[in-house]
């Protein structure tokens, strides 16, 4: 069985296991709900983020697994997501999602994460492959996808409906060290 941390410490921040609480429920809520032109762009969670019940029950179904979900936590204060789903252990393959509030953007938090969430998929887990979709329109996280060492690999076409529209997603991928060029 695959143990994840309850905390993962990076540079200035940490990413952290949050136990569910309805008062860490309308924090969140409150980030997604006053940012969600900005959020909703991209992740298909948002629109299905009415209120802050909405955002417990994710909470709630989230701590209740085993999984590389984590909140990026700066000076006590919930930022962000980032999670490690193993896509496949026999193969050993995972995916790195990720979300950052706009007002700490332009930082590197959200690279150092995906870096340190990496790392410890290859370093800790055994992981040889992690992937990272990206809507193809999404130059942000392109972005941060390529800081973080990931190359494109693809293009998974009419991959999701984001709005009511067929969407396209980038794949990015990220090898162990030394499967690179195997």
């Amino acid at each position: 069985m695959i143990e994840f941390p309850n905390v993962i410490n990076c540079d200035g921040f940490n990413l952290e296991k949050v136990e569910p609480s309805f008062d860490v429920a309308k924090y969140l809520f409150n980030i997604v709900d006053s940012q969600r032109e900005y959020l909703g762009k991209w992740l298909i969670w948002v629109e299905k983020s009415n209120k802050p019940e909405d955002m417990y029950d994710h909470l709630n179904k989230a701590s209740k697994t085993n999984n590389g979900s984590y909140y990026i936590v700066l000076d006590g204060k919930i930022i962000g997501s980032v999670g490690l789903g193993i896509i496949s252990e026999t193969h050993k393959i995972g995916e790195i999602g990720y979300w950052l509030s706009k007002d700490y953007n332009g930082r590197g938090i959200m690279t150092n994460a995906v870096k340190t969430l990496s790392d410890f998929g290859f370093n800790t887990l055994g992981l040889d492959r992690i992937e990272i979709l990206v809507d193809t329109e999404n130059r942000a996280s392109q972005a941060v996808a390529e800081r973080a060492g990931f190359e494109k690999e693809s293009v998974s076409r009419h991959s999701f409906i984001l709005h009511g529209k067929s969407r396209d997603n980038i794949v990015f991928v990220k090898f162990r060290k030394g499967l690179e060029n195997a």
